[in-house]
């Protein structure tokens, strides 16, 4: 995937959500995908390697790991930025296609689009001419003034917040529909992250195992630093998570205030 590609998607992701979803997508980006790509990788590249159990009998260790880490911890958290990333994927190829369909009419009256407008002519008396300096022109004493129109809809105020244009465009139920998919998705990842690791990475793990001839002591490198990036993420998800309620409290309120 090139990079050019890439930022067209954010800014088609970006045109087509809520101030609260552009604050989602910077947390998506910077505290998802660059921490676990970078810090994942630092913390957990020796998980299984460094994982030393108290016997010499060969496959313990490995059958012990798997008890220990059903599923890694970058795996499972790779898995979550992509299920959760999709709603948002589906929602704006649904987005561009139904705008590409929009006719050309009802493109230019969205309220991300801009329009050309009939400028508004003030003329003004009372000034005097005077001669130009450069081409001894007289000056008319009645000349136009050309000057944009302000927005006079009450909707101006609100041109940073894309609710209108989503709204304008058709697009809010569905928008709707992948905010509720997509936190009901971090819910279950929530869940199940709280299932398989809890809320610390146990320094060491009793296994009693086949082929382990015992019940044998293994070890976990770096359990701290593990069990700080494991809350951390913990608290990206439920940031996540409230900036969902948030929009979908957001959303809500703008179609209330609508209705009065």
């Amino acid at each position: 995937m090139s990079w050019s590609f890439l930022t067209r998607l954010l800014e088609e992701i970006n045109n087509h959500s809520t101030f609260v979803g552009k604050i989602w997508l910077t947390v998506l980006i910077v505290f998802r995908i660059v921490l676990t790509a970078v810090g994942g990788e630092s913390i957990y590249y020796d998980e299984q390697s460094k994982f030393v159990c108290n016997t010499q009998q060969p496959g313990c260790e490995n059958v012990c790991y798997d008890a220990f880490a059903p599923l890694s911890h970058v795996r499972f958290w790779i898995f979550q930025i992509i299920m959760v990333a999709t709603p948002s994927v589906v929602y704006l190829g649904f987005a561009m296609h139904r705008i590409a369909r929009m006719p050309e009419s009802l493109r230019r009256r969205a309220p991300g689009v801009q329009r050309a407008r009939m400028p508004v002519v003030r003329r003004g008396a009372g000034r005097d001419y005077e001669e130009a300096e450069d081409d001894n022109e007289e000056d008319p004493m009645i000349f136009e003034e050309i000057e944009v129109e302000k927005e006079k809809s009450p909707e101006g105020r609100e041109k940073h917040d894309g609710r209108r244009r989503i709204k304008q465009d058709g697009l809010m139920r569905a928008y709707v529909l992948h905010l509720l998919c997509r936190s009901l998705l971090e819910m279950a990842f929530l869940f199940g992250q709280y299932l398989l690791y809890h809320f610390e990475v146990s320094p060491s793990y009793v296994c009693s195992r086949s082929p382990c001839p015992h019940t044998v002591d293994c070890f976990v490198s770096r359990p701290t630093e593990k069990t700080i990036f494991l809350l951390v993420m913990y608290a990206v998800s439920g940031l996540c998570l409230f900036l969902n309620l948030c929009e979908l409290v957001h959303l809500g309120v703008g179609r209330i205030r609508d209705a009065l």
